[in-house]
């Protein structure tokens, strides 16, 4: 016996014979239903789903404004609803310039976690540092790995200054020299006192910094000693490890950021400190971030005016405007970035949970490596 379909051309809804006791059509509170008719309510497009975004009509539809996330299936390459997808398809959201920013490459070696980028501005190399106990070099005309630096242990910060690099140890801080490194035989200095992992480092006015896990800012100067380095400082910073350091020498500010659990709370703040007359440095201002935060960094914009780079738990890097705080735009990542970095020319890098280094301008129309 052949079943026979309902027809609804003659403006009979054959789907209302079943009531669904005035029940609202999930897909359309997403945006998305394609079921014309639809057994369920369709409220008038004046009345609007109970969501978070504004909505606005999309070929008799209504749909949803993209929420401040990006689409996992837009990441993985797999999005089947396009520009109806109330997710963001890209890496970068602003609500003031949308054309401020652009991605223009990712660089894939790394097995664990970025956790230092370096790119000196005498040099067309750049160098990373990983949680996998690699120092990896490239090459900035092709965008590959011409060198591994297999360190024995697991890296928690990079950074360069002039001629030397600065690599953050458990229980210690190593320096060599580049241009002495470059021949494979070179000087390295240990820098002792940090208690735990050292996982960020900042250089200042010829004193440099490192946080490390126990919550306290080891500060040394450079001298002509045999070990190259004086501690003349311990600044008792946080209650749980320093996460980040930056510095901003020309408003004498050291921002610091910790994000572990200690008694009843999360410190989830950064920091702001900052040089009085006698050269020494006191808290001046506390920013809380309610997500957490993985990584703070201080440069200027295109502009050259001061900025913030916040990275947080939920896998977003948020710019503010210094010295307001206001968040000026968001960029987005697979997982967090534990390491940030500017370079010349309006470049920026991102050092990725996943291992990858990703490049960014401030320009789009200024491209120094290949996509």
């Amino acid at each position: 016996m052949a079943l026979r379909i309902p027809n609804s051309r003659n403006g009979h809804n054959p789907y209302n014979q079943h009531p669904t006791k005035n029940m609202i059509c999930a897909f359309w509170l997403k945006g998305r239903c394609t079921r014309n008719p639809c057994r369920f309510l369709h409220p008038d497009a004046s009345i609007q789903p109970p969501t978070q975004v504004p909505l606005q009509q999309f070929d008799g539809h209504v749909k949803t404004q993209p929420q401040i996330r990006v689409c996992d299936h837009w990441v993985s390459g797999s999005c089947a609803y396009g520009e109806k997808c109330r997710f963001l398809h890209t890496w970068f959201h602003s609500d003031e310039d949308k054309q401020s920013l652009s991605m223009l490459t990712r660089l894939e070696g790394h097995k664990k976690a970025v956790t230092g980028v370096r790119l000196p501005s005498w040099s067309d190399k750049l160098y990373s540092g990983a949680k996998d106990g690699t120092v990896r070099v490239w090459d900035c005309n092709t965008g590959k790995c011409v060198k591994i630096i297999n360190n024995g242990a697991e890296i928690g910060c990079l950074i360069i200054e002039g001629q030397w690099v600065f690599i953050g140890l458990p229980n210690t801080v190593k320096a060599w020299r580049l241009d002495v490194a470059a021949t494979g035989d070179y000087e390295e200095f240990v820098l002792d006192g940090p208690v735990g992992q050292v996982n960020s480092i900042a250089v200042c006015n010829g004193l440099l910094f490192a946080g490390s896990q126990d919550g306290v800012i080891s500060v040394w100067r450079g001298s002509s000693d045999v070990n190259g380095f004086q501690l003349v400082a311990s600044l008792e910073a946080h209650a749980g490890p320093v996460q980040s350091l930056s510095v901003q020498l020309e408003r004498k500010r050291l921002f610091s950021s910790s994000n572990r659990w200690y008694n009843q709370g999360l410190d989830k703040t950064i920091k702001v400190w900052a040089a009085n007359q006698g050269g020494k440095f006191e808290l001046a201002y506390t920013h809380e971030e309610e997500c957490g935060i993985v990584a703070v960094f201080g440069m200027a914009d295109a502009q050259g005016k001061p900025i913030l780079f916040s990275s947080c738990k939920d896998f977003t890097v948020r710019i503010y405007d210094l010295p307001s705080f206001k968040e000026r735009a968001r960029l987005f990542s697979r997982k967090d970035v534990g390491a940030i970095q500017s370079g010349p020319g309006g470049l920026f890098f991102l050092g990725e949970g996943t291992g990858t280094v990703c490049v960014w301008n401030w320009m789009a129309e200024q491209q120094n490596m290949p996509e």
